[in-house]
């Protein structure tokens, strides 16, 4: 037996006895019901198997389980996971970026930043272009994907100017690609599963965030954090000798014009975006008022289909059952079942928000809700860097939402921040899910990058904790 299937294997025996430890041993006191200890006994395992296993299987067993326990009809279940708004978002999305990878737009903005007169000569300069292409596309694309195409062009940026693993300036440029692609995971709800994951979670306290306001913040805090970026890459200090060779014109040469369906496809997704922000930003009037009734989904929807029926060359801008094959279906699939079980952790019939507040209060309740705030902030960081962000952000917004009810502080606006520091997460191999693809295949070590990952993640601690709050209460009340 493969000592990985020996492991997995492990994990699931650790997980069930787990799950019947607490079943027999927790008690239904303290605010928490029958109901309660057996949606515990459901969700401590699973989020184990989660860090442990993987998130697809497991996420579809949680559902099962979920219904066993009676906390949701069936009904409920399906309705909440996999016919939450969050799933038909993030997937239709999707369904939008696999277009604009096809279609070379993505390619052609990438090379558009790298291919400045003023880098020639600057390679300080090249890394900040580049790595701001990486933020700027990425606020529209999905993590998984950026990754896979930003990693394919810093190869063969590296390859042009003789670069190889291990060089201090490869990796330097892997890692600011990471960096960024870590802050896309937080900055814009646009395709990306974790911002809209937490406005699932957040519904069921009356808590509405838009993707506007999202956005407004998310810009901010990117920028913000795109200078620590850079002043730690001016700290690292990396050889840069080799930038000699880098030839802009052969760049450019490389780079040919968008063929009609980039046009196109640059042009739909452009109308999608007003469609979407615009409504969000000016509510009033009959029409922006109803498309605003519409939601995310819809604009997106609408995008989809009018890039399947409009034609270049004779084929369709998307290729739609091909598109779908292209399509990362196990975050999709996580985000509904994440969103899913926000209903029992909320619900008077589990009582399990009423229990971890009795257990918590205590303890860090005594603090200043300042204080508050920036424990668990440090805390969710901390522990992101080494497990899964999706189940970090999960878990400190539920024990937020219980310390801060009673508090003056804006929900929603803590909400956005405790995203914000799940999402920095560049450490470990494990941190986030694309991770491994720059680990993995060495083009970073944790004993190359462990030093200015450190000075990048407490400076983004500090701006998490000392400015996160005041800068998000600006957007959301």
């Amino acid at each position: 037996m493969a000592k990985q299937t020996k492991m997995m294997y492990i994990h699931c025996l650790i997980a069930l006895v787990i799950g019947i430890i607490i079943a027999v041993a927790l008690p239904a006191s303290n605010g928490l019901t029958a109901i309660g200890v057996r949606v515990v006994a459901i969700l401590v395992p699973v989020l184990y198997l989660w860090l442990t296993v993987n998130t697809h299987w497991t996420s579809l067993l949680s559902l099962a389980l979920l219904v066993c326990t009676t906390a949701m009809t069936p009904n409920q279940v399906w309705a909440g996971s996999m016919g939450h708004f969050v799933v038909i978002t993030v997937m239709t999305y999707m369904l939008l970026n696999v277009c604009l990878t096809e279609t070379g737009v993505i390619n052609k903005i990438a090379m558009w930043f790298i291919s400045r007169k003023f880098v020639q000569g600057r390679p300080m300069a090249f890394m900040a272009m580049f790595f701001a292409s990486n933020i700027i596309i990425g606020f529209f694309v999905d993590n998984l994907s950026l990754a896979i195409i930003y990693i394919g062009i810093a190869e063969v940026l590296c390859k042009s100017i003789g670069l190889k693993k291990g060089d201090p300036f490869y990796t330097c440029i892997f890692m600011g690609t990471l960096w960024g692609n870590c802050l896309l995971s937080i900055c814009s709800p646009i395709a990306h599963a974790l911002p809209n994951i937490l406005m699932g979670l957040a519904e069921p306290y009356g808590i509405t965030i838009t993707y506007a306001q999202w956005l407004a913040y998310g810009a901010i805090y990117a920028a913000i954090i795109f200078v620590i970026m850079m002043l730690v890459v001016r700290i690292w200090n990396p050889d840069t000798s080799a930038f000699k060779n880098y030839d802009i014109e052969k760049i450019k040469a490389e780079n040919p014009p968008l063929k009609r369906d980039g046009k196109i496809a640059s042009a739909v997704f452009i109308i999608v975006l007003i469609f979407v922000v615009v409504p969000q930003m000016v509510k009033t009037g009959p029409v922006l008022g109803y498309l605003n009734q519409l939601g995310v989904a819809v604009p997106a929807i609408f995008g989809v289909v009018a890039l399947a029926l409009l034609r270049a060359d004779g084929k369709p801008v998307l290729n739609v059952p091909e598109a779908f094959k292209k399509v990362p279906w196990p975050p999709i699939v996580f985000a509904g079942v994440v969103s899913c079980f926000a209903v029992p952790l909320t619900s008077e019939a589990t009582g399990i928000n009423v229990w971890l507040g009795n257990i918590l209060q205590p303890t860090i309740g005594s603090l200043p809700t300042g204080a508050v705030i920036v424990v668990l902030i440090l805390l969710a960081i901390l522990m992101t860097n080494f497990l899964s962000n999706t189940v970090t952000q999960t878990l400190f917004f539920s024990i937020g939402m219980v310390l801060l009810a009673g508090s003056s502080y804006s929900l929603g606006a803590f909400a956005v921040v405790i995203a914000v520091a799940s999402g920095m997460a560049s450490i470990t191999p494990s941190a986030a899910v694309p991770s491994p693809l720059f680990f993995g295949p060495g083009h970073l070590t944790m004993k190359a990058t462990l030093k200015y990952n450190l000075i990048f993640v407490v400076a983004c601690f500090v701006v998490s904790a000392f400015l996160g709050m005041p800068l998000a209460t600006l957007f959301i009340k």
